[in-house]
């Protein structure tokens, strides 16, 4: 059951039709950045109900979507798996430097 401020659209709407039309002619995936994942244009035509909300003002979520390269997925990946091993490393050094003994658990 939907929430009251939702609306349920029969077909696919006009914004959602744009968007998806324009990452095809742009050769570029669609970035949900309330979930920071990347859809292919085609996984975001499949997905788009769960993905696209509309309330009854007649106000939708799409700003909440942009076209990207796949390379910029890439390159935000890429950026988190760098700070998680440079945090990784600091976390080690630390370790390294604290001097203690760990003993196994009995």
């Amino acid at each position: 059951m939907q929430p009251w401020r939702v609306k349920e659209k029969e077909g696919i709407p006009a914004e959602v039709t744009s968007l998806h039309r324009f990452a095809i002619q742009n050769n570029c995936w669609i970035y949900h950045d309330n979930t920071r994942i990347f859809y292919t244009p085609e996984e975001f035509l499949e997905k788009w109900k769960q993905l696209y909300k509309e309330e009854h003002t007649g106000l939708s979520n799409i700003k909440d979507f942009a076209v990207k390269s796949p390379y910029a997925a890439i390159k935000q990946r890429a950026g988190w798996i760098k700070r998680a091993n440079e945090e990784l490393q600091a976390l080690l050094k630390k370790l390294e430097d604290y001097d203690i003994t760990f003993k196994p658990p009995k």
